[in-house]
């Protein structure tokens, strides 16, 4: 542990690098420790082998035979050995190259081995040249005695060297071994360690990264996992982000409807207490003047209290009927009619009211046009629209009609030439009670009440409604459902 008791970070890819390194290292010890002990032995064994082969030809051949010591002495240089046959007497029958004796001085005995046939293997060391000999004294099938000597230096020389190009090929091997472990483990290790920072990363809810999806393994596996996982996770993230970014939306929709709610009571208020204080006021009035045998005077009073109540009256109408509007419950009754005719019907009703307030209309709509809408409410929007230019219809005093033809609907649009709404305003003028113009009295009739109406009827139709300030003036515009067509 490093200081302050926190564990020294080593990665996974270090961890598998020495935990296999490690084992091909103790693997390959073991092999050499093992080279070291039981190689000599090999190739004694194997030499011993090799002597009995010897002897077993040499079996084969007869003293009589011609070139008897020249197979015997090929042998001895084919194979390295030294060979001397005696006659059963002890009489020299073939001598080889063994140097042990001619050196003279002490020779010894240092292991010895006798197999089931009366055989013996012995290692003999001559002390004055201190070399060891391997020898193999046996009797010939014909009685001879044959001994054949090998120099134990030769055989271990060879075991050495073996022992020399095994450890040198193992500590290549180990070599190789470690750089193809270091590779390997970068390459194994190199999704784990991927997967570990995209995991880190989801953690801080980041879910762009993805894990590569690579083979048919329980890595491509986890990969999977993690891929779906993350997945998941994103998307339940964005559900909740949505979830709350709506719930804020409702919360924010709550407190404007609340503050709607109390802006149109206070409005509402506002509207109902001028005509009822007029009418408290001219009733009053009205008594005393009959008290009084005025009854001209009286009658006018009375004329003023019936306009205040119409005034009322219509209030109360057009609260209700956006009431109605607004609250679903009614369905448009929807008809086919020619929404070009409906707007030449109702400009020619209002000639007189627009000549009398100085007013030119020009209407530019097609026609035909035929639509599919309820007609008394679309009527409804048409007259709103025209009301409000008429009243708010100002400099040339002209109000224009234009109609537009788009895929599935008719456009109407309404322009009176006058002052454009200020960009507060245009956000505002949809919403009941609200005026524009506050210069403008309540002698007109007007409530605010009739832009909400349209917004109402129109919702209730899913069709679109708007308007903007043009060049010279306002111009506003709804859509009407065009009637289908029907097939010849």
């Amino acid at each position: 542990m490093s200081k302050g008791g926190k564990k020294r970070f080593f990665s996974i890819r270090t961890r598998l690098f020495l935990q296999v390194g490690a084992i091909v290292l103790v693997a390959i010890s073991v092999i050499l420790i093992l080279n070291n002990f039981l190689l000599p032995e090999f190739y004694t064994r194997s030499e011993k082998k090799d002597m009995l082969s010897v002897y077993t030809l040499i079996d084969s051949y007869s003293p009589d035979e011609e070139g008897y010591e020249s197979k015997i002495s090929s042998l001895e240089k084919e194979r390295s050995l030294s060979i001397d046959i005696y006659q059963h007497d002890g009489t020299p029958l073939y001598s080889g190259t063994n140097e042990l004796f001619s050196q003279g001085g002490k020779t010894t005995i240092s292991k010895q081995q006798t197999l089931d046939d009366g055989s013996v293997f012995e290692i003999l060391t001559n002390e004055k040249a201190g070399k060891q000999y391997l020898v193999y004294n046996a009797r010939l099938s014909g009685g001879q005695d044959i001994e054949i000597y090998s120099y134990k230096e030769t055989v271990d020389s060879n075991a050495n060297v073996a022992i020399l190009i095994t450890s040198a090929t193992s500590i290549v091997a180990l070599l190789m071994a470690v750089l193809f472990i270091y590779f390997y483990t970068g390459r194994f290790t190199k999704p784990l360690i991927r997967m570990s920072r995209i995991t880190g990363k989801m953690s801080e809810m980041d879910f762009t990264e993805k894990c590569e999806v690579k083979g048919n393994d329980e890595i491509s596996m986890l990969s999977q996992s993690i891929n779906g996982m993350s997945d998941s996770l994103d998307a339940t993230l964005r559900d909740l982000h949505a979830k709350n970014a709506k719930l804020e939306e409702d919360i924010e929709k709550e407190k404007a409807l609340d503050r709607m709610r109390k802006e149109f009571i206070s409005n509402v208020s506002h509207e109902l207490k001028t005509p009822i204080s007029i009418i408290r006021g001219y009733s009053e009035g009205a008594e005393l003047l009959l008290d009084g045998g005025n009854t001209d005077s009286a009658k006018d009073y009375c004329n003023i209290i019936v306009r205040e109540a119409d005034k009322m009256n219509a209030l109360v109408y057009e609260l209700l009927e956006l009431s109605t509007f607004e609250s679903g419950a009614v369905e448009p009754n929807e008809t086919e009619f020619d929404l070009a005719e409906l707007i030449g019907d109702y400009l020619g009703d209002n000639e007189i009211k627009f000549s009398s307030a100085g007013i030119s209309v020009e209407n530019n709509t097609a026609m035909p046009m035929p639509c599919r809408a309820d007609k008394i409410k679309i009527g409804m929007v048409f007259n709103n629209y025209v009301s409000n230019a008429v009243s708010h219809c100002d400099g040339d005093k002209l109000i224009k009609i234009y109609s537009e033809e788009l895929e599935d609907v008719y456009r109407i649009k309404v322009f009176n030439t006058g002052s454009h709404i200020s960009d507060g305003d245009l956000e505002n003028i949809w919403t009941s009670f609200y005026r524009a113009d506050k210069s403008r009295s309540r002698s007109e009739g007007r409530f605010g009440l009739g832009l909400s109406i349209v917004s109402a009827i129109q919702k209730m139709h899913s069709m679109g409604y708007g308007v903007k300030n043009a060049e010279g003036g306002v111009e506003f515009y709804f859509d009407v459902k065009k009637a289908p067509k029907i097939s010849p």
